[in-house]
């Protein structure tokens, strides 16, 4: 719908706002390693180059010094055990067999995958210390505007590929078996809405909690308020389910409004009398400029809720001072900026992923 080299425009911006912000934290990183290493202990080995390693995502270190230990292991018993069985059904069922070197195609892409996501997730937390650095209030708060954003990008996208290896372990195991997993997760510098983050993050929390959840409790079928209702219900039940802290509770309601304005929003542009005057006075480029641009709104917010998950509540009110109270104007709409190109990528990159 845009010119192609407008979009190439809004890519290559975002690349580097990527790559600058990134490079801002490895500065950083590198400037005060000394002071994180005495208050975190920073883990030493000799993986790329013998940099040090921040070691403060628990979930992460945990599972993957389980893994070294055990997880070839575990994928080779389990495709011997999966291939015994899936041999005696089909025997039994007098159907053609699946052939090992299919298993062993499907076992050597998995790993090779991994362990692509294994070294990315580590040559991060290597480069960057953005766990060291957010649990450092006073090292946060005068940090540049840059290292900032390079923090925030830094952080999701390290949950991003945290998660592409811990859901590829188990959606493996499903394909070894001869079944078809869920999708791993979409990556987060496309996401553009609360509802998109949801609904294409984690496919199979998604798909629970509508059926289970949602939809239990009244879904849509009861009107306004019992939407409403029921997607609070939703949002209140993950929130207790990641363990009921108070900062879940502030990310659980950050959600439920970014959705519930979403929506709001939705309706009202696809009336009649608003779907008309849209057409009658704005082209589908400038209307793909609107949505790109009340996508950075929602956007900035789903960012600020995601870091008051990842961090909790102090990152999110240092953020939110530092860029919207005393960053305003010039901090903030810089800001919006570079989320109005980041929206356009992801805009794109939804329409390309519902035509496949």
């Amino acid at each position: 719908m845009l010119p192609r080299w407008e979009l190439s425009l809004y890519l290559l911006a975002s690349l580097g706002f990527h790559f600058y912000s990134f490079y801002e934290v490895y500065k950083v990183s590198r400037e005060h390693e000394e002071e994180l290493d005495q208050e975190f202990e920073l883990e030493t080995n000799a993986l790329f180059g013998g940099l040090k390693k921040d070691p403060t995502d628990f979930e992460w270190s945990f599972w993957i010094e389980w893994g070294k230990q055990r997880l070839v292991w575990l994928l080779a018993g389990h495709m011997t055990v999966s291939q015994m069985t899936m041999l005696l059904a089909r025997e039994m069922q007098q159907q053609e067999p699946c052939s090992l070197k299919s298993s062993l195609c499907i076992l050597a892409l998995g790993l090779g995958r991994l362990l692509c996501w294994w070294c990315l997730a580590e040559l991060m937390i290597h480069l960057m210390y953005m766990h060291a650095i957010y649990s450092s209030t006073s090292l946060l708060e005068t940090v540049s505007c840059w290292t900032l954003g390079g923090l925030a990008l830094a952080q999701v996208l390290f949950f991003y590929v945290k998660y592409l290896v811990l859901f590829g372990v188990p959606a493996l195991l499903m394909r070894l078996d001869g079944l078809k997993p869920p999708p791993l997760p979409r990556c987060v510098s496309t996401m553009f809405s609360f509802s998109g983050m949801w609904r294409y993050f984690d496919v199979g929390l998604h798909n629970f909690l509508i059926r289970y959840v949602y939809i239990p409790v009244g879904g849509s079928q009861h009107g306004l308020l019992g939407t409403l209702f029921s997607t609070a219900m939703t949002f209140a039940f993950v929130s207790y389910w990641h363990g009921g802290y108070d900062y879940l509770w502030c990310w659980a309601a950050l959600n439920w409004l970014g959705v519930t304005m979403e929506n709001g929003v939705r309706r009202l542009v696809e009336t009649p009398s608003i779907q008309h005057g849209l057409v009658r006075f704005l082209s589908p480029q400038a209307r793909r400029r609107c949505h790109a641009a009340l996508a950075s709104c929602s956007t900035s917010v789903l960012i600020l809720s995601n870091l008051v998950f990842l961090g909790g509540n102090q990152v999110g009110k240092t953020y939110w001072n530092r860029i919207f109270i005393q960053g305003w104007p010039w901090v903030t709409l810089s800001v919006l900026g570079f989320l109005y190109c980041y929206s356009h990528v992801g805009i794109a990159w939804a329409q390309t992923y519902a035509m496949d």
